[in-house]
């Protein structure tokens, strides 16, 4: 646990840095992304990148800020740290992915596969999680704020240390398999 917070601690101080100074993706970050899989510490702001197979990929702390990932196929990727605020991950594949630490506010997952992830302590605020498969995610201490999980199935997950109070659930199915209607 201390040394996700002092990760996080590098990667909030990379952050503040990074927004400064970039506005958009650095084409050879992006190049070099799509080349081998590996782009830690990657600026690929607003990169278009939707329908790409990104398998297994390393984008530990890489910055994907507006980026468009639809229908990207992250599966298994190691996402941790990773800052993807406003990004457009809709119909994307991300199985297995690690997210532990990722900053995701006002992402569009809408329709993801989200099923295995690890992302303690991600922030999902805002978060359209509409109709995402979130079976089996574990999920420990995750800010949610309003994100909208309508349709969405958690069944499976672990939600431990999660406020849920003002989070969107409609036709979504728990973890325990019981569906909550309480927003539609």
């Amino acid at each position: 646990m201390k040394r996700l917070l002092a990760m996080l601690a590098l990667a909030l101080t990379f952050w503040g840095f990074s927004f400064a100074t970039a506005d958009a993706a650095i084409p050879d970050d992006v190049q070099k992304l799509l080349d081998t899989k590996k782009c830690q510490v990657c600026i690929l702001n607003e990169a278009d990148l939707s329908n790409t197979d990104l398998n297994g990929a390393n984008l530990k702390i890489a910055v994907l800020t507006g980026a468009n990932l639809v229908g990207a196929d992250l599966s298994n990727a190691n996402l941790m740290l990773t800052d993807m605020e406003g990004a457009n991950l809709s119909g994307a594949t991300l199985a297995g992915a690690q997210m532990n630490g990722a900053n995701l506010p006002n992402a569009n997952l809408s329709g993801a596969d989200l099923s295995n992830v690890e992302m303690t302590q991600a922030n999902l605020t805002d978060a359209n999680l509409s109709n995402t498969d979130l079976s089996g995610a574990v999920m420990l201490s995750v800010t949610l704020g309003t994100a909208n999980l309508e349709g969405a199935n958690l069944k499976g997950a672990n939600l431990r240390g999660v406020n849920r109070s003002m989070v969107r659930f409609c036709n979504t199915t728990m973890p325990d398999g019981s569906v909550e209607n309480r927003d539609c």
